[in-house]
């Protein structure tokens, strides 16, 4: 009794361990695959034709210059006699 349960048990993990490798490929349709190395083609490089582009104009519009702030001076930090709060 005990040797039939035994090679069974066995039978049935030989099973499953040979089974899904023999029908993995089996349901899968072949596929065309492209040849993995291509010829390479020497083209020439293609030129960009050149885009005019017109000259630019000031917008019409005044706008005023700005002043540059004490903090660019001091590297963004205020020294003791630009500080108010002490």
């Amino acid at each position: 009794m005990a040797s039939l349960f035994l090679s069974s048990l066995v039978l049935f993990l030989a099973a499953l361990i040979l089974v899904p490798q023999g029908f993995a490929q089996y349901h899968l349709n072949p596929v065309d695959e492209p040849p993995v190395n291509e010829p390479t083609v020497n083209k020439p490089p293609q030129k960009e034709t050149p885009v005019y582009k017109p000259p630019q104009k000031k917008s019409p519009w005044y706008m005023p210059e700005q002043k540059e702030s004490h903090l660019h001076v001091y590297d963004k930090h205020l020294t003791a006699e630009h500080n108010i709060h002490i």
